[in-house]
């Protein structure tokens, strides 16, 4: 029975207040003199990158060795392994070409003078006038008369065509008598 206002206790017994929890760690540990005198660095070891394969150039040159089927492509793979250009811009411990940016160029300013002489409500007040004005033209345009086929043929008349007697071809050889 546990007593009473206190929690049931677990059956496993924990160990003493002088247990470390967790793994230890082997390392010398001389406090600030030691750090101060020897850091420890880690050099970094050069390793080659490998490129993944270029299937398209690879590709271009099976069929230009007139490969066909997919077995031959397979040999032409495995004999020809091309690998795609490492371009090596900013990769670790590279530096940029002069001038090269990355990212998205800033915003440009609101020039603050223009927000305060109202120079933003006169530009559109300009573009709103010059719509209006083009409006005008155009409905003054809308007022003519649009020409249709009818008035076109009375302005611009066809052409008279001489009149030819046709006949059916069974009657063109036919004697006649004098």
């Amino acid at each position: 029975q546990p007593e009473l206002g206190k929690p049931m206790r677990n059956c496993y017994p924990l160990p003493g207040p002088h247990f470390t929890y967790g793994m230890y760690m082997h390392k010398r540990d001389g406090g600030v003199p030691e750090a101060i005198g020897h850091w420890d660095s880690v050099k970094a070891k050069p390793r080659k990158r490998v490129m993944p394969p270029d299937f398209v150039a690879m590709g271009a040159g099976a069929v230009t060795e007139g490969c066909t089927k997919p077995r031959e492509f397979a040999l032409y793979y495995k004999f020809k392994d091309t690998r795609q250009v490492d371009k090596g811009i900013l990769r670790y411990g590279g530096k940029a070409p002069p001038g090269m940016t990355f990212g998205r160029p800033a915003r440009p300013s609101t020039p603050f003078f223009d927000i305060m002489q109202h120079r933003y409500k006169e530009l559109w007040m300009e573009q709103q006038r010059a719509r209006t004005v083009i409006q005008r033209e155009v409905k003054k345009k809308s007022g003519e008369v649009r020409g249709n086929r009818t008035t076109f043929l009375r302005t611009h008349p066809l052409p008279v065509k001489k009149e030819s007697f046709w006949h059916l071809q069974r009657f063109e050889k036919v004697w006649a008598p004098h």
